[in-house]
């Protein structure tokens, strides 16, 4: 079975699958002494509405074969109660060697790109509740799913 190392989130590393959301080297505005204020970290284009769904990742094994990619759509995954590691393919075709994997810790996010191949996140610890954003019905009308070979994620 394959396997492939999860690596730190960083904005260089996970440039070929989206963003990265972060507070750290940011510029910012807001009332000093009060709040930070970080404006448009993330966009959802092309949405009349966007949903802000809760997901709770199961932990389990670090085993992935399932993808899926949105065509209309960035999805932002913030994780809110433990830990996540995301598992991606870069848009177009979903190759198991181009498998990357991220840890995602809770103050930080990723916004996959439209076309991005991945799918649920895994929970470092146990299971973990994260926010997913994106353009409300996604996964009615855009959500295209691909099964490859059986890949094992290593911390």
């Amino acid at each position: 079975m394959q396997k492939v190392k999860v690596q730190k989130l960083s904005e260089e590393a996970f440039a070929p699958f989206g963003k990265v959301l972060t507070t750290e080297n940011r510029p910012y505005g807001g009332t000093e002494g009060v709040y930070k204020w970080y404006e448009m970290q993330a966009q959802i284009d092309n949405a009349e509405t966007v949903s802000v769904n809760l997901l709770t990742a199961v932990k389990r094994d670090l085993i992935c074969s399932l993808f899926e990619a949105h065509q209309k759509t960035e999805e932002v995954i913030l994780p809110l109660t433990g830990d996540l590691i995301v598992a991606g393919i870069p848009a177009g075709e979903p190759l198991e060697d181009r498998l990357q994997a991220f840890l995602v810790p809770v103050g930080m996010g990723i916004s996959w790109k439209p076309g991005a191949w991945h799918y649920a996140p895994y929970p470092v610890e146990k299971d973990a509740t994260c926010a997913i954003i994106f353009r409300h019905g996604t996964g009615a009308d855009d959500a295209v799913f691909s099964e490859l070979k059986e890949i094992m994620l290593e911390l």
